[in-house]
């Protein structure tokens, strides 16, 4: 493996999702798997030598899960990985670069994880992708696969939960995105599950499950069912929709969000519910302009979040 390939490869942070990208064209795009970028921030963009840059989404095709991010500030003489003119033969050597687990990578994991070279064969090419046995995991989404040469021969999409079974789009697809730069779709975005407690205006408390949609994190609707709690417990659920704006980047970056709710079942009232949500923890401000009873919303994060 020739260590020039890593100046090609960077580390992107949208929101709390960490993924990889390759650097394709010296003017400073980058190649990389949609779903590291659905949620519609502004990717985060690092390079080996250690520069922090802002990225574009200008690109994708979402069903083979590939995107193109401009970084014009890597430009005009960025190193660039080549994309290979046809797909690896099965039982073909691979490299594959990324960054698995990275948010680990700090304290006595200093110095590793960023960067890090697996190796593998191709285990088989489908229609669409290419499968590995290379050891591939979190944070090497959007990653390179390369050949012998130093081809890229695929972008790194997703694998199953079992060992040594991944898939990387094969690098077609990739080279007809490049020259057809087909525009990214207007929605797209995250998902997740949170456990929510609530104040209600007689001094009681719901407690339910919530289920939210965000599109391109700017527009999201939540789903609440639960129970007042009490002696009289009272069944409820809770449709809002409202608009956020993501305030920092990486684990760290959190999400001001302001909108209104309709609730279904006493004692619970219509309310405008504002929530700022960090790290999986929500702390909110409730009001209920009915009845003019005020509170506080908590929400913790389930480990359970995605993107479409």
């Amino acid at each position: 493996m020739d260590p020039a390939w890593l100046d090609a490869v960077v580390l992107m942070t949208t929101g709390q999702h960490v993924c990889t990208g390759s650097i394709v064209e010296p003017s400073g795009t980058v190649l990389t798997a949609y779903h590291c970028v659905a949620t519609g921030l502004r990717p985060r963009v690092q390079t080996h030598d250690g520069r922090e840059l802002v990225g574009r989404l200008v690109a994708a095709n979402v069903a083979l899960d590939l995107a193109l991010v401009e970084v014009p500030a890597l430009g005009p003489a960025a190193p660039t990985l080549t994309l290979a003119t046809a797909d690896p033969a099965q039982g073909a050597e691979l490299w594959a670069i990324g960054h698995p687990f990275a948010s680990a990578a700090s304290g006595a994991l200093a110095g590793t994880l960023l960067w890090s070279v697996s190796r593998g064969v191709v285990s088989a090419v489908g229609d669409s992708f290419v499968q590995t046995d290379a050891a591939l995991n979190p944070g090497n989404s959007g990653g390179p696969l390369l050949d012998a040469e130093g081809r890229l021969v695929g972008v790194v999409s997703r694998k199953l939960s079992a060992d040594n079974i991944s898939f990387a789009t094969r690098v077609s697809y990739a080279s007809a995105l490049l020259a057809d730069r087909a525009r990214p779709p207007a929605l797209g975005g995250g998902w997740g599950l949170a456990a929510v407690l609530t104040p209600t205006h007689d001094a009681g408390y719901a407690l339910g499950a919530e289920f939210e949609l965000v599109a391109r994190e700017r527009v999201w609707s939540r789903l609440q069912v639960g129970g007042v709690l009490g002696e009289s417990p009272v069944p409820h659920a809770k449709l809002a929709l409202g608009l956020r704006q993501r305030l920092g980047h990486g684990p760290l970056s959190t999400a001001f969000d302001l909108g209104g709710a309709i609730t279904v079942a006493e004692p619970l009232d219509p309310e405008v519910n504002a929530r700022l949500t960090a790290v999986g923890v929500g702390l909110g401000a409730l009001w209920a302009p009915v009845s003019g009873a005020w509170g506080v919303e908590l929400a913790a994060t389930l480990p359970f979040h995605g993107v479409w």
